[in-house]
């Protein structure tokens, strides 16, 4: 069901490694009052972003703790499990993914980019052919948001142009979608009908003629 963390999943949320301090962490993230044990080599190595922090003349450089007061501890979780070692494209789950990819933007993790586009890869082809209309729409608006998940588009594009504009319409995803991913589908849509059209003119044409 849409939005339900798997079993697994919830089983890792006890498991992770960076909550409690061990010999490998020399940096603790504080988030909502929470402390995450992590190591700055690997945040640097995953993130542009962290890693100008803590090279370049930011009071960031120097600290033990750095406070994040403006994020959610649940997703910074969630971005540094998809950094650390294991089976982590399970731990993804439609509830988290939007945020999830929202901060990794804003870090710039092409890693987080990469286990999501394989988690949308891996539910469109473990839903086919039974597609929700509000699914197809959920990683339709996603995927048209970020450059770097365009690869899949264009399938995402062709499930939502099989879709009928009223039931488009009437699904709660259809307002989340950007203009021009909806624009393409219905024009995807549209010229499938003219083709479709086009050939039943040809066939009575034909038939039309054999008559004559």
């Amino acid at each position: 069901m849409e939005g339900d963390m798997t079993s697994s999943a919830t089983d890792q949320l006890s498991k992770r490694p960076f909550e409690a301090d061990d010999k490998f962490s020399d940096l603790v993230l504080v988030v909502e009052g929470h402390k995450l044990h992590v190591s700055k080599t690997l945040l640097m190595i995953h993130s542009p972003v962290f890693e100008t922090m803590f090279t370049a003349d930011f009071k960031e450089k120097e600290l033990g703790e750095i406070p994040l007061p403006e994020k959610k501890y649940s997703t910074m979780a969630a971005l540094l499990e998809q950094i650390y070692p294991g089976n982590v494209v399970d731990l993804i789950n439609n509830e988290t993914l939007p945020e999830l990819l929202q901060l990794a933007d804003e870090y710039d993790v092409q890693q987080v980019f990469h286990n999501c586009q394989q988690y949308i890869e891996k539910k469109i082809y473990q839903l086919y052919p039974e597609y929700t209309v509000d699914l197809i729409l959920f990683y339709l608006g996603i995927v048209d948001r970020y450059a770097r998940l365009h690869s899949l588009r264009q399938r995402l594009v062709q499930l939502a142009a099989c879709i009928p504009a009223t039931k488009m319409e009437q699904s709660k995803r259809f307002c989340s979608v950007p203009v021009a991913a909806i624009k393409d589908a219905l024009m995807l849509r549209s010229k499938a009908i003219e083709r479709s059209h086009g050939d039943f003119s040809k066939n009575i044409r034909e038939w039309i003629k054999s008559v004559e």
